[in-house]
């Protein structure tokens, strides 16, 4: 795991309100214990795949309640192996890597056993792999904007390379996250004027808020409310349309929000 905390400024309520507290709570014995933050994201992947397990009964309303509970404890290992990794000094670049990873194999593991439970499963497992598809296009949106915000926040106004571990895997992901988050006109601005960052940091962080409902939270909440609607298929519907158009405004009002600042 690398990097910094995220600001609070565009920190997902979830996160502040629930999320980052039970991890905090975790952190004072995992060091104790002396857990490397890598075998918190692996645990971080079991409950994922316990989850999937649940889920895969989600006609049963008590095993989609078990499901959730063990998608928030994802949740709280994930937020745990980051505070981890800063804490004890261990933040390595692989560590990022497995950490990202591990998110997606968590879905992979939740989702794949309700499509394969269709009877018609060809085509529900085309839609959820479609949907996940779409999962990681938007995943990666969020945190290059993300990233491209904390970084003018720290006064840093084109991207600074990643560490690398040499793999393939990660330098495509490096890539498509430098892409994301390459420099835009407002980063001229803020450069030509410093002064402006205020007004640019207060101006945009409640769009980055709301593009946060790209995030991992909010999906972790969508599976169960559409396996006790009675349909799964819903999310991946949700994905597909609903989260694709929802991003697309937000950030058309980011972007139009940031040309105002440029201009002015």
């Amino acid at each position: 795991m690398t990097g910094s905390a995220r600001p609070a400024a565009i920190e997902d309520p979830t996160n502040l309100w629930l999320v980052h507290p039970l991890a905090d709570r975790l952190l004072a014995p995992a060091l104790r214990l002396g857990l490397h933050p890598n075998l918190v994201s692996l645990a971080g992947l079991g409950s994922g795949a316990a989850a999937g397990w649940c889920y895969w009964q989600w006609r049963q309303p008590g095993m989609v309640a078990a499901g959730f509970l063990m998608m928030l404890a994802w949740h709280v290992l994930d937020g745990l192996d980051g505070k981890l990794a800063r804490a004890s000094g261990k933040a390595t670049p692989f560590g990022r890597l497995l950490d990202g990873v591990v998110d997606y194999l968590v879905f992979f593991c939740v989702l794949i056993p309700i499509a394969v439970g269709y009877p018609d499963w060809g085509r529900t497992l085309t839609l959820c792999l479609t949907a996940g598809g779409f999962h990681a296009v938007q995943a990666a949106w969020l945190e290059g904007e993300r990233e491209a915000w904390k970084r003018r926040a720290a006064g840093r106004f084109a991207p600074r390379p990643r560490l690398a571990t040499g793999s393939l895997l990660e330098a495509g992901h490096n890539r498509l996250e430098a892409w994301l988050s390459r420099p835009r006109p407002i980063d001229a601005a803020l450069a030509a004027d410093p002064a402006a960052l205020p007004r640019y940091l207060a101006g945009t962080a409640p769009l980055l808020r709301g593009l946060g409902i790209l995030s991992a939270n909010y999906r972790t909440i969508a599976i169960p409310l559409a396996c006790l609607a009675g349909d799964p298929r819903l999310f991946w519907g949700w994905e597909i349309f609903g989260l694709t158009l929802i991003a697309m405004a937000i950030v058309a009002r980011l972007r139009h929000r940031e040309n105002d600042l440029a201009g002015a």
